[in-house]
């Protein structure tokens, strides 16, 4: 199932202006998390968004785990609602309060970075986290300059969902394999009623939350060998995004895509024929469906010609803060919490994440896990798979802000049919003003 951090995720990333805000203040603050009591035992505090089932348990049993076996370091979870994690971060770090280890969402980190709040990883942190995950997973924890930022730990890539009824209905026994049979599956999919209201859309390029039609286009742009940002936070979208686009253009002429309707509403109802969405919605979907589910199919993002497929990968982290007076235990606590294995030969925390239907960051994780949970549902294999070629989201400084601007040009094309070649023209020039 889908953890809470993913569902509000796209309705909390607004809060990230605060980093820039407190970036002065961030900088100088020492003195964060826990102590040492009398009898010499190390405390360390952990702030993370793992407040509600079943991250609190799971995560709290790991915990529970590591203070059994380590008496000497204890950990303390501070948890608290994903739309205050990152409020409450910047909050106690400028009161000097800041937690020893914590949880962030990786958009944050390279602000984070850039603002002095992140400890350094020791060497063989760095080596384990470049060597033990997946290209995608460490690309979405290393920043433009090259620094990591910490652990991967939730982990997820987009993939095109699809009704399997509603594409047969209307001729397909497959899903499309490029642009063009995207566009024309979407356009024979999308059913109007008599005053030309959608009852069924075709395709849905937005997700719930925020800058909501980011993600859907960044796969679509990956699978067409784009690119989005530059280290430096700049443009790097070329002529591949103008085309990127101009297909969703076209979709919303046709009335194919509407973005009045929110697919995660929709597409349980069969509302929806295909909608572009992150890995988690198979656990939604298994949940609100029922039976129904079976009539569901993931397949990877298509790209403009058959062969070519695309994904966004976002994450979470897990970091230590610059402040703690106990930067050696808490890298300590935080290697064995990301690579301690089980008898089984897998880590704990990859067999919850898995568990929650998210990807084992760790390759070896995945290796081992994957093909038990593929057995149970073959929709995770377009998921699975995307880690391996899925475009990290950006963790450039002006990240979020680039992205704000990404939708509001987004929505321009889709709600109110603005040309695409000046749209794009004009975002390019207003994400490189933002690193000027």
């Amino acid at each position: 199932m889908k953890t809470k951090a993913f569902r509000r995720l796209g309705r909390t990333t607004k809060t990230v202006a605060i980093v820039g805000a407190a970036a002065v203040a961030l900088a100088g603050c020492t003195g964060a998390g826990g102590g040492d009591s009398a009898d010499g035992v190390v405390k360390l505090t952990f702030l993370s968004h793992y407040g509600s089932e079943p991250f609190k348990s799971g995560i709290g049993a790991l915990i529970d785990q590591w203070n059994e076996e380590n008496p000497k370091i204890q950990v303390v979870s501070q948890a608290v609602n994903f739309d205050e994690l990152l409020t409450t971060l910047n909050v106690r770090q400028t009161g000097g309060r800041g937690a020893d280890v914590f949880s962030s969402y990786s958009l944050w980190g390279g602000q984070l970075a850039k603002n002095n709040v992140l400890a350094e990883p020791p060497a063989d942190v760095a080596k384990d986290i470049e060597t033990n995950y997946s290209q995608a997973a460490l690309d979405s924890v290393t920043t433009g300059d090259g620094e990591i930022l910490g652990y991967p730990t939730e982990f997820n890539t987009y993939a095109l969902f699809y009704n399997k009824k509603l594409l047969q209905e209307a001729g397909y026994d497959a899903p499309p394999a490029s642009w063009d049979e995207l566009k024309a599956a979407a356009e024979a999919t999308t059913k109007k009623d008599g005053s030309g209201n959608v009852t069924v859309q075709g395709l849905s390029v937005i997700q719930d939350g925020d800058n909501h039609t980011v993600h859907p286009f960044l796969s679509l742009l990956d699978a067409a060998g784009g690119e989005f940002l530059a280290a430096d936070g700049s443009s790097a979208m070329d002529d591949t995004a103008e085309q990127t686009m101009a297909l969703e253009a076209e979709l919303a002429a046709s009335g194919a895509t509407d973005t009045s309707i929110m697919p995660t509403k929709a597409f349980p109802t069969g509302g929806v024929a295909m909608a572009i969405q992150a890995g988690w919605w198979i656990g939604s979907l298994k949940n609100s469906m029922g039976d129904d589910y079976a009539n569901v199919g993931v397949a990877p993002v298509p790209g403009p010609k058959a062969g070519d497929t695309g994904s966004l990968a976002y994450s979470f982290f897990t970091g230590v803060n610059s402040g703690s007076k106990h930067q050696k235990e808490a890298w300590e606590f935080l290697s064995w919490l990301n690579s301690h294995q089980t008898d089984a030969g897998v880590t704990g925390l990859g067999t919850f994440l898995a568990d929650q239907g998210l990807i084992p960051p760790r390759k070896d994780d995945a290796a081992t896990l994957g093909p038990e949970f593929l057995a149970k549902d073959p929709n995770l294999k377009a998921v699975y798979d995307a880690a391996d070629y899925a475009m990290a989201e950006s963790n450039a400084p002006n990240a979020y802000e680039a992205k704000t601007s990404t939708n509001v040009a987004l929505n321009e094309i889709l709600v109110n049919g603005a040309d695409a070649a000046k749209t794009f023209s004009k975002l390019v020039a207003e994400i490189d003003a933002q690193v000027k």
